[in-house]
Order: structure tokens, then sequence, then C-alpha cells
């Protein structure tokens, strides 16, 4: 039942997102129409395979790269470690016994991202907790369950920051997994250290889709600097932000967000430490980018074929790297037919200079 859920909610998103030939009239402007002219250039495939389907990936410090498996998959092995030195390599990670096969501890993860320490943390969705695993030390640093009061039926868990100022995470949750509810979005705000948790900012306005019947808060990132955790709504055209240190009570959340600029629907969202804001246009089928300075606009195309731009994550050596998985061909998101054809990706390009 949760599978089918799960399923029926990710077909929905995607049909809210139309083409970009039904959209051209609504399509965010380019705020300076030399912007029109800059070249721009296709993404570099740095991982490519036919059986391995990247969701969402994170990368440590030293430049390890893992992946999460959509569970819409239904994929026996729940997240890989890759190798990306052109062997095109994939090893389930933790190990087999703890991500392969029905009785692994992991159930259906989406959300995955590293700290600074080389900790990886894996938001299962499915079984609703964190899996804190140590990638140096190859050992499990701790399970952390939410709690039952900070989830609600139609709770959809996919993404999430780790905010290491404020030792917390805080997980994008959109709701509407049932689709038979209105939106009731929040953030769910976990304390790292004890695990404590609570659902924030439920239904704030800048959670809410733009559109009727559209999908709400999905995006969600923070700056390597730990400042702003900036979101939006998948159904949605305008980029919020909030500074991080305002979690801590919910008036002082809300009274603090703000608009900050302008996206198109998205799938994905990173910021770097000049505040330009990545996001996967699923849309056009390409990266994009905003600042204050240049407004929003194509960063890079995704190679030819290709479709559905997924998560991303800003590296530090100079990339953006990015998950390109056509979850829009499968047949449970294309009316029963599956017309996907590897291989599948994973893909950087430059952040802005």
């Amino acid at each position: 039942m949760k599978r089918l859920i799960l399923i029926t909610a990710l077909c929905s998103l995607f049909i809210m997102c139309k083409s970009k030939e039904e959209k051209k009239e609504t399509e965010p402007e380019i705020t300076k129409i030399e912007e029109v002219i800059k070249k721009v250039t296709e993404a570099e495939i740095i991982f490519s395979s036919q059986d391995v389907r990247p969701g969402n990936l994170a990368l440590t410090a030293n430049g390890r790269l893992f992946v999460s498996m959509n569970p819409l998959m239904s994929p026996t092995t729940k997240v890989f470690e890759l190798n990306t030195d052109g062997k095109n390599s994939a090893i389930a990670y933790p190990n087999e016994k703890l991500s392969t096969g029905e009785n692994s501890i992991l159930k259906g993860v989406i959300g995955i991202r590293a700290d600074s320490k080389g900790n990886l943390y894996l938001l299962d969705m499915l079984a609703k907790q964190f899996i804190v695993w140590n990638t140096k030390t190859e050992k499990l640093v701790k399970r952390m369950p939410l709690a039952k009061d900070v989830v609600v039926p139609t709770s959809f868990l996919q993404d999430f920051i780790i905010d290491e100022k404020h030792n917390r995470l805080i997980i994008a949750d959109m709701t509407q997994g049932d689709l038979k509810s209105a939106p009731i979005p929040a953030f769910i705000v976990v304390d790292i250290e004890t695990g404590a948790s609570k659902r924030m900012a439920k239904s704030h306005p800048s959670m809410m889709p733009e559109i009727e019947g559209g999908f709400a808060l999905n995006p969600i990132a923070i700056d390597p600097n730990f400042e702003y955790v900036y979101f939006g709504a998948l159904n949605g055209r305008t980029i919020y932000r909030v500074p991080a240190a305002n979690f801590n009570d919910n008036t002082s959340l809300t009274n603090n967000i703000e608009k900050f600029g302008t996206k198109s629907f998205c799938d994905g969202m990173a910021v770097d430490d000049n505040e330009n804001v990545y996001v996967t246009n699923v849309e056009k089928t390409e990266i994009s980018v905003f600042n204050k300075k240049d407004g929003f606009r194509t960063l890079a195309t995704l190679p030819k074929g290709q479709s559905w731009p997924d998560g991303l994550y800003v590296a530090n050596d100079g990339y953006v790297y990015g998950t390109v998985d056509q979850l829009n061909r499968t047949a449970a998101l294309n009316k029963g037919d599956d017309i996907s054809t590897g291989p599948y990706l994973v893909i950087r390009t430059p952040l802005l200079k």
C-alpha cells in the first residue's frame, strides 16, 4: 500500500509539470536580455548506467559519491556508492546486508546528504527514520526514528538539509501522499543530538502551490555557511528563504520568511556561497540558476534524449552535481507505458563564478 501511494503521488507530480510547449506563456522571464545570448553548455556525464537509476545524491568532502534509488523503481538495493573514474561501477552501501533485500534496515530512501565529518544521513521515507552512517569508520552512528506526532498520514518525506551550525535536520514535508487531501506542508525539524523533533510553519503560504491542484513544499537547500534555508513549492515559481537561526520557535520562523527570487517548477535545489540558487528545471529538462544580479536563466542542458533532472548537490570542487532518472518515462508516470531507455546519469556542471 505504501508503495502504491508513493507511485500515485509521483505520477501526479509529473502530470502537474506540463511540457515546455504548454507553458511558454508562463515560464519565468529572463530579467536581462543579454542572458539570452549567453552560451549554454551541456552538462558533463560522470556516471552512466543501464541498471543503477539514481534518485538523489550526496558527496563527501573527500569526493565519495553516494546515490539513493527511488522507491518508485522497487529497487532491490536502496543505496549505492558510485565509482566515477570511467568504470561506471556501483556497490551496495553501506553493504549488501544493510542495503539490499526485504530484510535490510533501509526500506525506502530518497533523501540523502553528507555532513563535513563524513557522516552520511539517509532519510528512509517508508520507515520514517534517519539512518546515520560514518563513511570513514564504516560504522553505524545512530538510527533516529521520527516522532509519531510530527508526521501526518499523507506525509511525503523526500528531501531535507543538514544544518551543522545549529545542529539540526530540516525535512520538507510536502504531504499530499494520498492525493485525497489538500496540501498541509510543513518543516519537520530534528535535533541531531537528541533526536527530538517538531513540525513547524504548517501550511505557511510560502509552501503552497501557485497553481490550482498543484503540489506544495518540495525542494529545500541551505547555503554552505548555514545562514539561510531556501525552499519552494514543486508547483511554484518563487524561491523563498529564511534565516537558519529562526527555526528555534514557530513565530520567529514564520515572521522571517521572505521572497528571494524566481524559479521554474522543480524537484531539486542547491545553493552555493555566492547566493546562486540552482534548480532542476523539470519543465525545460535542464539545470537552471537564479541570482539577484542576472535573474533566472538556463545554466546547462541535459544530454540529448534525457529527461527529469532530479536531485542536486553543490560540492566543494567547483561543480554542482545532479541526477537524471527519467521518472516521467516510467509506466507509473506515463499512463502505464514504460518508455524509459537507459542510460541513467549523474551529471555535473561548473558553479557560477
